[in-house]
């Protein structure tokens, strides 16, 4: 359609990529976005003379106003993402995005956190799940790294099975961007002990910006062969994106859930893929998030949460060198807090949380 509409010239691709989101776009009321002034803002320079670079700043422009996980463009090998943390350092004590790094975290968990004979999944995927000993407790933990077709779904719920006979669980979604909806809500399923009406959403059908439909209903359906009535700790980061982000959402229903890590990256909608007149590609997301009460999901300060991501419980982020030195802080964090669950401490969160309270978490603590 977009290429009956309009030709390949810079001025012309910049209206078509325009024109997709003012049709398809469904949060710009929610983050009071004003659509027709970028649109003059952001291509006042173009012209048929422009080059592809001038028409890729433009574009650009018009994402840095979205600051949405899911809203990006891949210009013939230049790719870029409109949320304003892209990029943020993998760890926090060194400036990086190197993802050959990653490794030295669950290498650090694999070796001096899980007992002997702690497995992982094939080759490459890095699914890994094993027992924690602290004390006279024994902790189930669990990685999933990703809930794209790469999603090992045996391998979960023989975890889920296994982890029946622990006192408690830690799953760990760092550094994974999401995937499919099947997968996400298998993991979550297994997990999760009661139904639980966890997150709304409404997607644009319309033409103005105010065309949404009616409000659509996310549950918890607990597994009949999942681990139940565990206290549960989610390890988190802002590379924990999409359905990662659904799967917190389910999880933080259920009762005894304690979010631990970095802030996350805020990628909820739905995503739609197109391309442009010019072969370049983009995805545009129609959808809007919702508390179980119907109110639109905000952070603390009242900003839409798509773009500014879940605020950890604890915030403990990662931190290469000590994962090096065999320390993951994180985990740390996450095995003091079911230690104090369990043992009924007063003051933990695990024991003590409203539903209301999960979506205004203020003055995250660092643990080190």
């Amino acid at each position: 359609m977009i290429q009956e509409e309009f030709n390949d010239s810079p001025p012309e691709v910049f209206d078509a990529f325009w024109t997709e989101f003012d049709c398809f776009y469904g949060a710009f009321n929610a983050k009071r976005i004003n659509w027709d002034s970028l649109k003059v803002v952001c291509g006042e320079n173009l012209n048929a003379a422009s080059d592809n670079d001038q028409l890729f700043k433009s574009i650009c422009k018009l994402l840095d106003a979205l600051n949405d996980g899911h809203a990006d463009i891949n210009a013939e090998g230049r790719k870029y993402r409109s949320w304003n943390r892209r990029s943020k350092s993998f760890f926090r004590d060194t400036c990086t995005q190197d993802t050959r790094l990653t490794h030295y975290i669950f290498d650090c968990i694999k070796d001096n956190y899980l007992e002997q004979g702690a497995s992982s999944g094939e080759p490459g995927d890095r699914f890994l799940k094993g027992r924690i000993l602290y004390d006279s407790l024994v902790i189930g933990y669990l990685h999933i790294p990703t809930f794209s077709t790469a999603y090992l779904r045996s391998f979960v719920e023989q975890a889920a099975r296994e982890f029946n006979d622990c006192d408690a669980v830690v799953i760990d979604i760092r550094f994974n961007g999401g995937g499919t909806t099947k997968n996400f809500q298998h993991a979550l399923d297994l997990f999760c002990t009661e139904k639980k009406l966890y997150l709304k959403s409404r997607f644009r059908n319309g033409k103005r910006h105010s065309d949404l439909s009616e409000m659509f209903d996310h549950y918890t359906h607990p597994s009949s062969i999942g681990c139940k009535n565990k206290p549960v700790a989610i390890i988190a980061n802002s590379y924990s994106s999409s359905s990662s982000e659904f799967f917190i959402k389910g999880l933080q229903s259920q009762k005894k859930v304690v979010l631990i890590g970095d802030t996350t990256c805020g990628a909820f909608s739905q995503v739609h893929s197109r391309i442009l007149p010019n072969g370049w590609t983009f995805r545009i997301g129609s959808q809007v998030v919702y508390t179980p009460e119907g109110l639109l999901y905000t952070t603390a300060d009242g900003k839409y949460i798509e773009g500014h991501g879940i605020v950890p419980d604890y915030y403990v982020p990662d931190n290469l060198q000590r994962a090096k030195d065999g320390h993951d802080n994180p985990l740390d964090r996450a095995i003091y807090e079911l230690d104090r669950c369990i043992s009924f401490s007063p003051s933990s969160p695990l024991c003590h949380r409203s539903m209301a309270s999960r979506f205004v978490l203020a003055n995250p603590r660092c643990f080190d």
